[in-house]
């Protein structure tokens, strides 16, 4: 393995720590002027010699034996473009909860799946290097979302393969990226450019789940405001719309809870 720690102008005393290292297969590269996630991503892309490559974040934690789990199922599925594992999220006040994954392994195209809104965090995924380069690493003129945009790409190339374990804790914290208050219109336009970029044999169908996914929304809304009724309409609505979405491990079984919710009255989105 290597380690590539790109430092994107940092101020506190990352330079100072890493010169402790001094074991070669830790690398350091040091960006004098901030350039934003996609740039120094793209920089570490750049430099890494490996067959595959994990993009983690300062602020997350990968557990032990993650790398080799990862590494396991792309090697058992040679037509697989990634490997993903599950997440557990800390909060600041020090709660922790797994988020929904399924629960055994499944291998399969998912790019149905990110267009609707699930997800998986850098940390989580190892990608073969090849199919990260072939579509030329991440945008660097997105500041925000810019791996959404990057995971659809390569989601539309292949197969990934999808892994029940925690692979890596995520910490939320007020400094995030994600909690911008661009971050939204920025998903959104990105998914409307993933499915522009479609083969207009598939443009429809991409239209249909984020239709869905714009249902459950509003389903979830209106639960919170106890019009279960019509929340349950928009519910089923967009399981009708977007039936690959029901029948899929990672979607199939939230989407039947927000049913579920609706006839038991549950008023927590």
């Amino acid at each position: 393995w290597e380690l590539i720690v790109v430092d994107d102008g940092s101020t506190d005393d990352s330079q100072d720590f890493l010169r402790t290292l001094h074991d070669p297969r830790i690398r350091s590269i040091r960006r004098e002027r901030q350039g934003g996630p996609s740039i120094a991503r793209n920089e570490g892309l750049a430099e890494a010699r490996g067959e595959f490559i994990m993009f983690l974040d300062d602020d997350d934690l990968l557990r032990q034996n993650t790398l080799e789990r990862l590494v396991s199922a792309l090697r058992s599925h040679p037509d697989a473009v990634a490997a993903v594992g599950a997440c557990r999220l800390f909060r600041e006040n020090g709660d922790s909860i797994k988020v929904y994954h399924p629960a055994r392994t499944y291998t399969g195209t998912i790019w149905r799946e990110f267009l609707f809104g699930w997800w998986s965090n850098s940390g989580q995924n190892l990608y073969r290097i090849a199919s990260i380069k072939e579509i030329g690493g991440f945008d660097p003129a997105l500041l925000r979302a810019e791996d959404r945009r990057m995971w659809l790409d390569v989601a539309w190339r292949g197969r990934v393969c999808v892994l029940p374990f925690v692979a890596m804790e995520y910490r939320q914290h007020a400094g995030q990226v994600s909690k911008s208050p661009d971050v939204a219109p920025t998903r959104q336009r990105i998914w409307h450019e993933f499915i522009e970029g479609l083969p207009p044999s598939r443009q429809g169908e991409g239209r249909a789940i984020r239709r869905a996914a714009d249902l459950v929304k509003r389903s979830e809304n209106a639960r919170a405001a106890r019009t279960f009724g019509a929340a349950l309409r928009m519910q089923l609505h967009a399981c009708l719309i977007a039936p690959s979405l029901v029948a899929s491990p990672l979607t199939g079984r939230p989407l039947w809870w927000g049913i579920k919710k609706c006839l038991l009255r549950v008023t927590e989105p």
